[in-house]
């Protein structure tokens, strides 16, 4: 077997935003190839496994935004919740980047359909109140990475995974990316 040594300083050499950058394909990459493995390998196929195939793609997209902000604003911070908050870090990206071509549908954001616009104010008001409520007893970017919340009971809700239609998700986050990161340069 031949070793091969990976330095850090290989990427040290770029700006910030390119270290994201590139932290954030490699994210997507392992994401991909771990569901593939789920769709083919019928015997490792479980939740726990899916559940880091998300995780991966999650902290992917949350490193692309990022680091698509720091190519614009080298100096953003992205401290406390909010830097792991995938729709306050979306609504920055397509802020910095309104054109129609930077444009895509960003998965795990969460969105209130346009049906619930013919609800009587005060159940919209309490349906709005909940939605936030269980966003934060269950954050969506620990509840991928962990089975239990830190008070050690396991997640409140119903929360399933299936590859092969993710899979269709994670290659078409690869387009995305391709697509979108030369675009950046020419802002």
């Amino acid at each position: 077997m031949a070793w091969q040594m990976l330095h850090f300083s290989e990427l040290q050499q770029l700006p910030v935003h390119e270290q994201v950058l590139a932290f954030a394909g490699a994210y997507l990459d392992s994401a991909e190839v771990l569901c593939n493995s789920l769709c083919s390998d019928k015997e490792r196929a479980n939740y726990a496994h899916g559940s880091v195939v998300m995780s991966l793609a999650f902290h992917s997209l949350e490193l692309f935004f990022k680091g698509c902000i720091l190519k614009s604003f080298p100096t953003e911070q992205f401290g406390g919740k909010a830097g792991h908050d995938l729709d306050a870090l979306s609504k920055r990206f397509f802020k910095l980047y309104p054109k129609k071509e930077f444009q895509f549908e960003v998965p795990f954001r969460h969105e209130i359909p346009e049906v619930v616009g013919g609800m009587a104010a005060d159940k919209l008001a309490e349906l709005l109140t909940h939605i936030e409520e269980h966003k934060k007893r269950v954050p969506e970017d620990q509840r991928h990475r962990y089975p239990a919340g830190v008070d050690g009971k396991t997640w409140d809700g119903a929360f399933g995974f299936e590859p092969n239609s993710f899979l269709v998700t994670l290659r078409e986050l690869q387009q995305v990316y391709a697509r979108i990161r030369p675009l950046i340069y020419a802002v």
